[in-house]
């Protein structure tokens, strides 16, 4: 059976538009337009996770290896498909889930479904090393298409969200420990800890770089001015990463390898 998905919550309110009012002064005269500037609506992500397992996978069981190759195999088509995206080459009878990306968020989707399996399995000793293996791969694929504001951002909160958990081994939307964690154990080790604050860095500066480019035109938005649509968006990546480097801000640095996810 599927496991429910959980909801953060988030407030309902909304900013009131205004549309704009001629003016009408009596004694013949013009009409006078006022235009009544509107402020471009602020963004919010939804934090959507499964419910995980109880307790963790035993260490060298057979749902263990499986689940690793699960991974393994989802991480491994995601990459071949990006690849294709920069190949710009695809069969004309190629399946619908191996072609070549045409854009960002369908990039985006796959990793997402990958990171609820991730985190339905409830087990430490794989979750920690799959998400920061395919938090690079996300990464490191922004440059291959234009750039997605809202679908950037989500992923990038989702991933946020589930490294603070596992540092903290707290439920980032029901505050309670984690399976087989108390709540303010870290889950995660201390190298792990430094590549995520790594991770999360580079991350940070890739996308303040895009939106601070003018050659990039910054996607999910309605029709507004340019400068105006930028804006919200340059305050919203303010928080990416923002739990995890919070948290991990003491870190010492160390020498770690590479992010890449082994069976």
């Amino acid at each position: 059976m599927a496991p429910g998905k959980i909801k953060e919550s988030q407030d309902s309110d909304s900013d009131v538009e205004f549309e704009d009012v001629p003016i009408t002064h009596s004694g013949g005269q013009h009409d006078i337009d006022i235009s009544i500037s509107q402020r471009p609506p602020t963004w919010t992500p939804t934090l959507l996770l499964p419910s995980q397992r109880v307790r963790p996978l035993a260490s060298g069981s057979e749902e263990e290896t499986q689940l690793r190759g699960k991974i393994s195999a989802g991480v491994e088509r995601i990459t071949y498909r990006k690849m294709k995206s920069d190949m710009g080459m695809d069969a004309p009878d190629t399946p619908a889930t191996e072609r070549k990306y045409d854009s960002f968020p369908e990039l985006a989707d796959d990793v997402d479904g990958l990171i609820d399996t991730i985190w339905e399995s409830a087990t430490p000793a794989i979750q920690t090393e799959a998400l920061i293996t395919l938090a690079g791969l996300t990464q490191t694929s922004l440059p291959s298409f234009p750039f997605s504001a809202e679908a950037t951002l989500s992923i990038f909160h989702k991933f946020d969200s589930v490294f603070a958990a596992l540092c903290t081994g707290t439920h980032p939307i029901t505050g309670a420990a984690l399976p087989g964690a108390v709540v303010g154990q870290s889950l995660a080790t201390e190298t792990q800890k430094v590549r995520i604050r790594s991770l999360a860095e580079r991350t940070r500066n890739q996308i303040f770089s895009y939106l601070s480019s003018p050659s990039t035109s910054v996607g999910d938005g309605d029709d507004e001015d340019p400068e105006d649509a930028d804006e919200p968006w340059m305050l919203e990546a303010t928080k990416i990463y923002e739990k995890s480097l919070m948290l991990l801000a003491e870190q010492n640095d160390i020498t770690v390898e590479g992010d890449e996810f082994t069976c």
